[in-house]
């Protein structure tokens, strides 16, 4: 009598990734004009997460169709004081980090790099800083130039007074947060409007910057993140917990120990600019263990999901808490979330 057998498929691997990866320099770091290209994120979310070669590939094909092709544009040399926030600069930008990556090696040249983009951090609704996480993740240094290249010509400074007052703890910030006008969305804003425009606001400045910043700042604000999200399923706060990820993968290079406070300025920002009510306390308590949860998320189609997967995943290994898995299905909408 024959026995049936079946073969798994084969895994994804890092050669594989590293080749998607440079085909992908090919392509624009954005489409349809202010989107973020989210393929390189997704593909070292995809092969982290356990993903099979061929779905890996099958993914790329399919998400790449919707992108498009990377133009040189002016300048062809960068001035950091002119080109700094200049949206037509990112294949010069492209071209200085590979310089000093070249020359400082991928880990001098973050941290140098960090000292000028921290201030920015919340550029492209934080997609420079996520797409830097990932690269960094992914070891692939013709990446990490594109991620620093999209941050910096996205670069977006928001203002914080210093010394404003003394510092507040999160329930405190929050409310003071809650009690800002509300200002008024340009027409068609993304989350990068929208923050700008709460940026404005009378007192924003007074109070952004005010979260007491301790050991546990990062960790407290993607659980919030995380919580927020699961409560809600808000687009926005979905944002807020993969970039806090991508603070935590970065966080060796950081230019000081502490939290730098412009991400915290940045998640006020984020935080305002979503629909959503901060929730210090889970909805539910999660359902499904995380193979679950990673095998689900590997058959998705939307790079979010993916990313938000990954995201808690890694969090949830450093700072174990239900709110990671209760996240992930809120975003695969496992249980009705």
């Amino acid at each position: 009598m024959l026995m049936k057998t079946t073969t798994a498929a084969a895994p994804a691997t890092l050669a594989q990734l590293h080749h998607l990866l440079d085909a992908g320099q090919a392509l624009s770091p954005t489409y349809r004009g202010q989107l973020s290209n989210h393929l390189p994120m997704a593909q070292q979310a995809l092969l982290a997460l356990g993903a099979s070669a061929a779905r890996l590939q099958a993914w790329s094909e399919g998400h790449e169709a919707m992108l498009e092709p990377r133009i040189s544009a002016r300048p062809a040399q960068v001035v950091v004081e002119r080109d700094l926030g200049r949206p037509d600069s990112d294949a010069a930008w492209r071209a200085y980090f590979a310089a000093r990556i070249g020359e400082l090696g991928s880990g001098g040249a973050l941290r140098e790099a960090l000292g000028l983009l921290l201030p920015g951090v919340g550029a492209a609704a934080f997609h420079g800083l996520i797409r830097t996480g990932h690269a960094v993740l992914a070891g692939h240094e013709r990446e990490l130039a594109a991620g620093l290249a999209h941050w910096t010509a996205c670069f977006m400074p928001l203002p914080a007074a210093p010394h404003a007052g003394a510092p507040l703890a999160l329930a405190d910030w929050l409310h003071a947060l809650a009690e800002l006008p509300r200002p008024a969305y340009p027409p068609g804003s993304l989350i990068s409007g929208r923050m700008q425009a709460w940026a404005g606001t009378a007192g924003f400045a007074a109070v952004a910057g005010r979260l007491h910043h301790g050991p546990d700042a990062l960790r407290d604000l993607a659980l919030l993140a995380a919580r927020t999200y699961a409560s809600s399923g808000d687009f926005t706060v979905l944002h807020l917990l993969t970039a806090s990820h991508a603070m935590s993968v970065l966080q060796p290079w950081w230019p000081t120990p502490d939290l730098p406070r412009a991400f915290s300025v940045a998640a006020a920002a984020g935080l305002l600019a979503s629909s959503a009510a901060p929730a210090s306390a889970l909805d539910r308590l999660p359902s499904r263990p995380w193979p679950a949860l990673i095998s689900a998320a590997c058959d998705q189609d939307d790079a979010h999901v993916i990313k938000i997967t990954h995201a808690a995943w890694r969090l949830g290994r450093r700072w174990p808490d239900p709110a990671w898995r209760r996240a992930v299905e809120r975003a695969i909408h496992f249980d009705g979330g």
